[in-house]
């Protein structure tokens, strides 16, 4: 293409993307300068299990190591590096791990179609807060979805023993991520499952081989104590935005004064695990509707038109749902783990992109989510207010308003 043919539309599109990339590439060259505290953690842990030393040591204070043992092992190779090359290592991987996450996403929604125009770039601006505090910390939840989207793919082609590996792989970082299993039983997958329990018990002795089998058993209990034992005073900080954390913050006194009641625990904690199995039902109910959908001959060809194909993956919302659920239900449930959600917002972008904002429902919840959860922040607002709607559970709220639209597509035959 010549540049005399090239559209004014062309010409915004490629100074857009040349602004992401100049912004994108100096917040990469500030983030190694704020040495991402979070994989500090994991490099630590690299070279302590390549000198045999003990991963779970409360001296560490707020950093402290709270994956599996296997985790370490899978990371060790970071350990024969400095930590500024291992750092760069690891934010390489990182970028790869979302491009892996984009693309899955969307060949679960449209399949091998072209996305529409700024599919891509809506929803890397609908979740950036996410995003950006995960690559600013050095987080791992990258990793454990490249590790649940290749569950599901090996899933969906029948490779169950692979799907079963893949999903104690993301365990094994993070065991919230065993929250498939549940629905896992309702599908009657138990063949995956039983490779899933294989898998993983073969994942938590690999340390043996380095420490001993004595030794491992000594870090499989430090594991439990260091997460048992450092969650509780975390339950209602402003940073947590789980469904636990937002309880609390509401019907419990806490020093942040937003509460509207005064429940002890022991009530607020049988809410939450309501709340939860309330939830997690519901999800099964989205699914049973799926499974005898029946469409009314009377609703206008367009709207058939757009239900026909309109999500390649059957089972699209119900993930969507499980990977918001990984952050939601977590007792630590920090914002930047709302990386999860990147194939809701993706699913729901496109479906606006496609019905021309006809569905004002669904469009305005999803803006008001967008205020929510990304346009206020610290840059735009300033730290008071920015602080206050965390306070507030902002992003849990906005969260929730995605798990509506979610809902309305699957309960009005949509998707």
């Amino acid at each position: 293409m010549r540049i005399s043919e090239l559209k004014k539309k062309d010409y915004f599109r490629i100074g857009l993307y040349l602004v992401l990339i100049i912004v994108v590439l100096g917040y990469f060259r500030n983030t190694l300068r704020k040495d991402m505290n979070d994989f500090q953690v994991v490099h630590r842990a690299a070279t302590r299990i390549l000198n045999q030393e003990n991963l779970y040591n409360f001296d560490d204070g707020h950093y402290l190591y709270k994956y599996s043992p296997f985790f370490a092992v899978l990371a060790a190779p970071l350990g024969l590096f400095p930590f500024s090359s291992a750092q760069i290592i690891w934010l390489a991987g990182m970028c790869l791990c979302l491009f892996f996450i984009m693309r899955w996403s969307k060949k679960m929604i449209l399949g091998d179609k072209s996305p529409p125009a700024y599919l891509y770039l809506l929803t890397l601006l609908f979740t950036s807060k996410f995003i950006v505090r995960e690559i600013w910390l050095g987080q791992t939840d990258f990793l454990m979805l490249f590790f649940i989207f290749l569950f599901i793919f090996s899933k969906d082609r029948g490779k169950e023993w692979k799907a079963g590996l893949f999903l104690s792989l993301s365990a094994m970082i993070k065991p919230i991520s065993l929250i498939f299993v549940p629905y896992l039983l309702y599908k009657k997958k138990f063949r995956l499952i039983g490779y899933l329990a294989i898998g993983g018990v073969i994942f938590l002795f690999v340390p043996s081989l380095v420490y001993g089998f004595s030794a491992n058993l000594n870090l499989l209990s430090g594991w439990k104590t260091v997460i048992s034992a450092s969650s509780p005073p975390l339950l209602t900080v402003d940073m947590n935005q789980s469904l636990f954390a937002f309880l609390y913050r509401f019907l419990t006194p806490t020093p942040y004064q937003v509460n509207l009641l005064n429940l002890n625990y022991t009530v607020v904690n049988v809410l939450i695990y309501v709340a939860v199995i309330g939830l997690f039902l519901f999800l099964l109910f989205l699914n049973h509707r799926s499974k005898f959908a029946v469409r009314p001959a009377h609703r206008p060809e367009r709207s058939r038109r757009v239900e026909k194909n309109f999500v390649q993956h059957r089972e699209c919302i119900e993930y969507s749902l499980l990977l918001i659920f990984i952050a939601l239900f977590s007792p630590l449930g920090w914002f930047q783990n709302y990386s999860s959600s990147i194939l809701a917002y993706m699913l729901l972008l496109y479906y606006v992109l496609k019905t021309g904002l006809k569905d004002r429902f669904v469009f305005i919840l999803l803006m008001l989510s967008f205020v929510l959860v990304d346009a206020i922040n610290f840059e735009t607002v300033g730290r008071r207010i920015n602080d206050l709607s965390l306070y507030c559970s902002f992003i849990t709220f906005g969260i929730l308003l995605v798990i509506i639209c979610l809902s309305k597509l699957r309960l009005t035959k949509i998707a």
